[in-house]
């Protein structure tokens, strides 16, 4: 009796606790992000960016040690990410990056980079490709950066 008890207490509190904040699975993320970079770069009669996924490795790998603390929130270790770039797509000659931090949604992300005049010009640069990569620190901050190469 004393175990049926106490999952009854138990179990609704689990419920509770899971349904008390919406959670988005990372690639739900990555989506959106993508669908609302290529509406935005549509507006301007520019090419939707191709995803690829050995991009998308470069890019969570930065955004999971900013999130970690491993480093500090921004560019840090951009030529190292440029020179991964430009081994593993061939014939790429140009390659830019944004991050970004605690936004909740693609939608509000790309709008934060779209409102920072550097941000925005990298969205809308003669890139073809896009590898989008996000991670959630242990306070439930997000961390987003993108790559673009070209």
């Amino acid at each position: 009796m004393k175990k049926h008890l106490s999952l009854v207490f138990i179990l609704p509190a689990l419920f509770l606790s899971l349904t008390s904040f919406s959670f988005v699975p990372e690639h739900g993320l990555v989506d959106d992000v993508l669908s609302y970079t290529n509406k935005f770069r549509k507006s301007y009669g520019l090419k939707s960016l191709v995803m690829r996924e050995d991009l998308n490795a470069i890019a969570r790998k930065h955004s999971e040690n900013m999130a970690r603390g491993r480093i500090g929130f921004g560019h840090s270790g951009f030529d190292r990410r440029y020179r991964q770039v430009c081994k593993q797509v061939s014939g790429v000659y140009q390659v830019a990056e944004n991050v970004a931090y605690g936004a909740r949604s693609g939608k509000e992300v790309v709008k934060q980079w779209k409102d920072s005049p550097g941000h925005r010009r990298n969205m809308l640069g003669k890139y073809k490709y896009i590898g989008i990569g996000i991670a959630t620190d242990r306070r439930g901050h997000i961390y987003y950066t993108q790559v673009f190469a070209g």
